[in-house]
């Protein structure tokens, strides 16, 4: 078996996705290219292990310059990276060996990944918990509804649809930045992150087809919230969804939510990802009220002696 370090993604990078159980939407061509495309910041480098010239998995992720070294995260922000192969433990194994020799580099401080399919604990190196929220489709949406959704959750929804608030997929470019620009308002207003840059929300869009879809909601003419969702294999996973302050006087973010999961259950999906909440408990518990489950996963990393050191140091200045 052969492994190389690439600096795009090979053709073949698809198939390997759609075939293997490990891969979530973040770790295919639209989320990595659209990344790449955007983001100044970040330089994208792929590991792939072949043998016979067949392609047998691949990791994706990327260097981020710190001054004159390099950081590795399979993938930023978060999201779900590490290998991907179709089924064969010794190719994931192998493509992890090569992530971490990159530490053997004299300029790289740190090699993260975040494991979506590991719990917490598991490993040698258990690595810190991370926590998303999956609502199962399992019995299709009247289940999901009637059993799974907060009766006030159903209350909420219905009160919008009699509101008059509406919502449905658009691939229109005015819609598109009627939900950045509510989008980018209230991430400001949350205080806890920097938006991310429009082109990164129109390259998902260009370059997503059916596995990056935008809806919309509407009240009198007016849209009052948009939810961006990332489909891949039998799962969906959301991405910023916003509404505005009249729509959250509409409840139109409960009616998003509920006719999201309603066409993710009419398509087919198994279920739906919520994502982080980034540790605010009244957005956990909206995502519980929804029937969002618990699921936790680990985020690692290593660090070389330099990066151990460089870490240590922003400790013990942080503790004075």
């Amino acid at each position: 078996m052969n492994i190389t370090l690439l600096d795009s993604l090979p053709g073949e990078l698809d198939a390997i996705a759609i075939d293997s159980p490990e891969a979530t939407f973040y770790q295919t061509r639209p989320w990595l290219e659209s990344l790449a495309a955007t983001l100044d910041s970040f330089e994208l480098r792929c590991f792939v292990a072949e043998a016979d010239g067949v392609m047998l998995g691949y990791l994706p992720f990327f260097f981020k310059r710190t001054g004159p070294f390099l950081r590795a995260w399979s993938l930023p922000f978060g999201t779900y990276g590490g290998p991907v192969a179709r089924g064969r433990r010794e190719v994931s194994s192998q493509l992890m060996n090569a992530y971490l020799d990159l530490l053997g580099q004299r300029r790289v401080l740190e090699a993260g990944w975040v494991d979506f399919n590991a719990p917490p604990g598991s490993g040698a190196d258990s690595g810190n918990p991370s926590v998303t929220h999956v609502v199962s489709l399992e019995g299709g949406f009247d289940v999901v509804w009637e059993e799974r959704f907060a009766s006030d959750r159903r209350k909420r929804a219905r009160r919008a649809g009699r509101l008059g608030v509406t919502v449905h997929e658009s691939n229109d470019p005015a819609d598109l930045l009627e939900h950045y620009r509510i989008y980018s308002h209230r991430v400001r207003s949350f205080g806890t992150q920097a938006p991310h840059p429009l082109e990164l929300f129109q390259e998902l869009k260009s370059r997503g087809g059916e596995a990056v879809r935008l809806f919309v909601a509407r009240h009198e003419g007016e849209v009052v919230g948009g939810h961006f969702n990332f489909y891949h294999g039998r799962d969906v996973i959301a991405w910023y969804g916003m509404t505005s302050e009249s729509g959250d006087r509409l409840q139109a973010g409960t009616l998003l939510y509920s006719e999201v999961i309603r066409g993710a259950c009419e398509d087919g999906y198994a279920s739906y990802n919520f994502g982080g909440s980034l540790g605010r408990r009244s957005l956990i518990e909206y995502k519980e009220s929804l029937g969002g489950v618990r699921h936790e996963y680990t985020t690692r990393v290593q660090r070389s002696r330099l990066g151990a050191a460089g870490a240590w140091a922003v400790r013990t200045a942080r503790r004075r």
